[in-house]
């Protein structure tokens, strides 16, 4: 009986450890030079998908993160809820996380009630400023394995 109780525990925490994922928000500069981000996001009640502590990772030779070298760098905008920032050349920033729900678009519901709480973001490259407001964001990240996703090549 204790052999039976103990297999149902481990088969029940196997199956809840198994429902839980992760969608990122992530910008990727593929680029050879490194480029200027500024963005800012807005301050919620519940849940914001955009975090207030984006963390940058070196891409590996697959063009993917990797999780084991992170990259400090320094915020020039002093708000909390603004970032203006160099991004380095292979190199890729997270924005944000969705846990447990999948995103479709920046206007969706989320049953987790996470809240989108991008406001604007402007990248500067050597061809010139590309500016993307909330309502544009669909437009330039593309979801993708996992990550939803805007590549600067």
């Amino acid at each position: 009986m204790k052999k039976l109780k103990a297999f149902c525990l481990i088969t029940v925490l196997f199956l809840l450890s198994g429902c839980s994922w992760q969608e990122y928000f992530i910008l990727t500069n593929s680029s050879e030079s490194s480029i200027m981000v500024s963005y800012t996001i807005s301050k919620v009640d519940g849940f914001a998908i955009f975090d207030e502590t984006p963390s940058i990772y070196q891409m590996n030779n697959s063009g993917e993160i990797d999780w084991e070298k992170r990259i400090i760098i320094e915020d020039k905008d002093s708000s909390s809820l603004g970032f203006h920032f160099t991004l380095p050349a292979k190199s890729i920033l997270i924005l944000g996380n969705l846990t447990n729900d999948h995103y479709t678009s920046h206007n969706q519901y989320y049953i987790n009630g996470r809240v989108f709480n991008l406001q604007m973001m402007e990248i500067k490259k050597k061809d010139g400023t590309v500016t993307i407001p909330a309502s544009q964001f669909d437009r330039f990240f593309k979801k993708k394995n996992g990550y939803i996703n805007y590549e600067v090549k």
